[in-house]
Formats: C-alpha cells, structure tokens, sequence
C-alpha cells in the first residue's frame, strides 16, 4: 500500500511540475503541442493526434481544433471542425490529392478532463504537416 501511495504522489508531482500556476490563480503551459501519431489521410481518410510535451502524450488534456488538408497546388480541399473529445480523426473519405495539413486549436488553451481546469498556452496549438507524396493513394 506504501509503494502505491508513493507512486501516486509521485505522478501528482510531476504532472503539477508540467504547468505554472500564475499569480491570478490560472495555470499556464507553454511546453504543449500538437503531435502527430498516425496518418492515412490520402489512403483512407483517417489521422490521430495527441496533445503533447516533450514528445510524451497526455491523455487527459483536450481542446477543440480545426483541420484544413491542401493539395499540391495550395488550394484548400478539406476544412473540418473537431471537438476534441476524440483525437482520432476519420474524414467521410479518402483525401488521395492531398499534400499538407493544417491543424489549429481554436483557443490559446487546453482543458484537463479530470478537474476541468483551463490550462493557457499563450498561442493557439498549431501544427503543419507535408505528406509523403511517394505513398500510394
């Protein structure tokens, strides 16, 4: 029962480290981004992401975003709003023409779904993807 206890307090310890309460009382995280799990947006419509520091995912942080998919001339060929309460995204079709994404939270923040807690992160997460062009469609 020790070691649990430990343990716990341990993880409360460092997922508390990762975010700095400001002297109005709300906290701030400017180490977050947007990371990329897994995509197949050309072959069959669907990508995953997470919300991430330091290239570590958590899994109790979430925000509403926007994803924009380009071709290869720079025209907008897809434009969708999620809410976040999945990260695994699957578009109504495949999106074989497309070159880029454009991902765009739609605050300058992130919400823990354990305390509902509004973490700031100064910027709205963003994160621009080129796809490889050599997979097959």
């Amino acid at each position: 029962m020790k070691q649990v206890f430990l343990t716990f307090c341990l993880l409360c310890g460092w997922a508390s480290a990762a975010q700095t309460r400001l002297p109005d009382g709300t906290w701030e995280d400017r180490g977050l981004a947007f990371l990329l799990l897994d995509e197949s947006v050309r072959n069959d419509g669907a990508l995953s992401l997470c919300i991430a520091k330091e290239d570590q995912c958590i899994q109790n942080l979430t925000v509403g975003f926007t994803v924009r998919v380009f071709d290869r001339a720079g025209k907008e060929i897809w434009n969708s709003v999620w809410t976040g309460r999945t990260m695994d995204i699957q578009f109504s079709k495949p999106l074989p023409q497309a070159t880029r994404l454009e991902i765009e939270a739609s605050g300058n923040f992130v919400v823990n779904r354990t305390t509902a807690n509004r973490i700031s992160t100064r910027e709205p997460l963003t994160l621009s993807v080129s796809l490889n062009e050599t997979t097959k469609p």
